[in-house]
């Protein structure tokens, strides 16, 4: 992607998806990072409102509709037209 010699770039559509990549990566990890920080403090917040009878809701992963959306804009109109997107509900075991 990137001459050793002069440090041009070969080829910029590579080294622009492989920043994508490395960013996408990145951000990935810091969410879970950051998740994994809130654990210590939510497990015992669960466990005082279970404890008082009250429900507790807690959503672990986001729902991915901004990704969703590059990707869709990324598609041509005869790209998007030939998809086969199952909109059912699915029971996960």
């Amino acid at each position: 992607m990137v001459d050793e010699d002069s440090g041009d770039t070969l080829n910029r559509n590579a080294k622009t998806a492989a920043l994508s990549i490395f960013e996408g990566t990145k951000q990935r990890f810091f969410a879970q990072l950051l998740l994994s920080m809130k654990l210590p403090s939510l497990i015992p917040a669960m466990e005082v409102a279970l404890g008082e009878e009250h429900s507790v809701v807690v959503q672990l992963v986001s729902t991915a509709e901004a990704m969703l959306d590059r990707r869709l804009a990324d598609l041509t109109v005869e790209e998007r037209e030939a998809l086969d997107i199952d909109l059912s509900p699915r029971e996960y075991v």
